[in-house]
């Protein structure tokens, strides 16, 4: 009698967000068009992602929505532009470009068909969208405590904690440095509040979470490469920023990653 293998407790589910969708699609490679080879600056995290989803592809969990579709054909054009600028790889015929555009808008499709193309319940969405809008005025109302003062004062309370007299200067200046970094997502909120259209794919995943815990339990991951709004901001020396990204996982129960990280996570399952 073969012994029997426990099943997971919880299934897994990946939505691609637009950032992600996009560096994969963004990737020109060497001799296939009379340009110099470039790709997205988050091509390889993105590949890593769409490897993995593509390797357990009738397990299901790559998703997608209409949304985020939408969003990403519509991204395509200025990302593909600001990669070959930045290469030093821009056509200069239009034509050229658009031939470029046309094989990376292929490479999105492609991405798009190892993905489930998930329906989202209006009403639901609704409902969760004025849960989102309502979270980040609370975080932005957080983020206009963040000031310098403050970041000072906070760094000088742990300083006294950590450090002897004698090396409060110094001390004070590293822990000043860290505490920004810490604080990093809600002082960029301040200055570039998320975009109507980024809420409403927060809505979306909150939405599938709900049906889909009503099945079985299920985890809900939103793979973004945007650490200003959704994943952690991360530093050298391991200093994270993720306010932002803990409490979309407290209020909307969906899990932000980076691409890299979640592929992780889906390679451990094993086959």
């Amino acid at each position: 009698m073969q012994p029997t293998q426990d099943k997971p407790t919880k299934r897994l589910k990946v939505a691609l967000e637009t950032s992600v969708m996009v560096a994969w699609s963004v990737h020109i490679p060497s001799k296939t068009f009379e340009v110099m080879p470039a790709q997205d600056e988050h091509y390889d995290r993105a590949q890593q992602l769409v490897g993995e989803i593509r390797s357990k592809v009738a397990r299901r969990i790559g998703i997608v929505t209409r949304t985020i579709l939408i969003e990403s054909r519509n991204a395509l054009r200025d990302a593909l532009r600001r990669t070959l600028v930045r290469a030093g790889s821009m056509p200069d015929d239009p034509s050229d470009f658009s031939i470029i555009l046309n094989y990376c808008g292929d490479r999105l499709e492609r991405a798009a068909e190892i993905l489930s193309l998930e329906p989202v319940d209006q009403n639901r969405k609704d409902y969760f969208f004025t849960q989102t809008t309502g979270m980040y005025s609370m975080l932005l109302g957080r983020a206009s405590l963040v000031t310098e003062r403050t970041t000072r004062a906070l760094a000088e309370d742990r300083t006294r904690v950590t450090a002897s007299p004698k090396y409060w200067g110094i001390k004070s200046e590293l822990e000043t440095k860290e505490v920004r970094q810490e604080m990093r997502q809600l002082y960029n909120l301040r200055s570039n509040p998320p975009k109507p259209r980024d809420m409403e794919i927060l809505a979306e995943m909150a939405a599938l979470y709900e049906s889909y815990n009503q099945e079985m339990p299920t985890d809900v991951y939103l793979a973004s490469t945007d650490h200003s709004h959704l994943s952690p901001w991360r530093f050298e020396l391991g200093v994270v920023s993720d306010q932002i990204t803990k409490q979309i996982e407290e209020t909307l129960h969906v899990i932000c990653e980076w691409p890299e990280i979640i592929a992780e996570l889906i390679r451990k399952l094993g086959n």
